[in-house]
């Protein structure tokens, strides 16, 4: 009897180990997919970064070759001309502008923070910014940032990038002769205060849930990519900033940004 009760606990544990070892087997498979998976996921994720990022330099040789026809630097334009040079300056810096959301929602999500700082002046992007936004469209921009600088410490090609995605979204949602008016001034804790806002056809409901929402394009009159302001959401966030909107339908839009002044790699 004793002999018997031997045969079976040993069978019995045989049986177990031979299960354990086939389950360790499956784990060990399973988690070496998972990791392929999830290389093969961050390589498709950052596929479009890539095409982004090379087919930016082209496009900016597009867009200045089309601000000299603009400017008529090689001889006089007629009317109609100009319409196109408009259309391909426009256009082209569309396609630029989703070209460096993609590199900076990939770049933000791999490492959500700031990687160099540098003290930039808010108030010098802002005017920058609304420069370089009225050679490409009819809105008028009116920027208020009366007083001293508004310095801060960021990566000054995110700073810009959040900069322009607002103005550009606030352009979008502005509707036929209606104003887009920045305004930039410190706030009390040494940081930056930026708005944005219009007096145009406001947003639904539907457009101002889904404005962070990446790839909804809402229905603005020039829908864009869907991706500018989640990126500019994710670039307040990395500064430790706060985003806030504002819109009503037939009454305007109005985005608050706070940013904190930081105190660069010492900190």
């Amino acid at each position: 009897m004793v002999v018997v009760l031997l045969v079976i606990a040993m069978t019995l544990l045989v049986a177990t180990s031979s299960a354990v070892l086939v389950l360790l087997a499956q784990r060990k498979r399973q988690r070496a997919e998972i990791a392929a998976l999830s290389r093969e996921l961050k390589a498709r994720q950052k596929r479009p970064a890539i095409i982004s990022h090379e087919i930016r330099t082209p496009l900016a040789l597009v867009r200045g070759a089309a601000e000299l026809l603009a400017e008529q630097t090689p001889g006089p334009l007629n009317e109609r001309q100009v319409d196109f040079v408009e259309t391909i300056t426009e256009n082209v810096q569309q396609v630029i502008d989703i070209a460096e959301n993609f590199i900076s929602q990939v770049r933000l999500e791999d490492d959500p923070s700031i990687q160099t700082y540098e003290l930039v002046d808010v108030r010098g992007v802002v005017y920058d910014a609304a420069r370089e936004m009225r050679r490409i469209t009819s809105v008028p921009i009116r920027v208020d940032a009366r007083g001293g600088l508004v310095p801060i410490y960021t990566e000054p090609q995110l700073i810009r990038q959040l900069v322009w995605n607002l103005v550009n979204n606030a352009i979008r949602h502005a509707g036929e002769g209606v104003a887009v008016i920045v305004r930039i001034t410190p706030s009390e804790d040494g940081g930056a205060l930026l708005s944005v806002g219009d007096t145009g056809a406001g947003m639904s409901e539907a457009d101002l849930e889904s404005l962070f929402t990446p790839f909804a394009t809402g229905s603005s009159r020039r829908p864009g990519s869907g991706i500018g302001m989640l990126v500019t959401r994710k670039i307040v966030e990395a500064h430790g900033g706060t985003i806030m909107v504002d819109s009503e339908e037939g009454c305007g839009t109005a985005v608050l940004v706070s940013l904190p002044r930081g105190r660069g790699d010492e900190s």
